[in-house]
């Protein structure tokens, strides 16, 4: 967990050029972070992109909305995430086409 401690690391994907993921047979990127309260990370995703974001523990606010714990997102559409602990989380963001 200490590796993605305040970051987004791609842990699985079937994108070309991610290195040290598990490679995955779909045009998607799985992504996993740990935030303490009041961290922040940031997403850009390309253009034309469906994401899935479930946090799995604590509560976070994506583009100013709350997603709590086992609550799913699915974001379409932004230019950018920026994804703010308001308590203790961990959660898993999926990119897909």
């Amino acid at each position: 967990k200490s590796d993605r401690s305040g970051k987004l690391v791609t842990i699985a994907s079937g994108i070309a050029g991610d290195k040290d993921a598990l490679p995955i047979r779909a045009n998607a990127r799985v992504l996993a972070t740990t935030l303490k309260a009041g961290e922040r990370a940031e997403y850009a995703p390309q253009n034309k992109r469906n994401l899935y974001l479930v946090p799995a523990a604590g509560s976070v606010e994506v583009n100013g909305v709350r997603v709590n714990a086992r609550d799913g997102a699915a974001i379409r559409d932004e230019a950018k995430l920026t994804i703010t602990a308001l308590e203790d989380s961990e959660l898993v963001l999926v990119d897909a086409a």
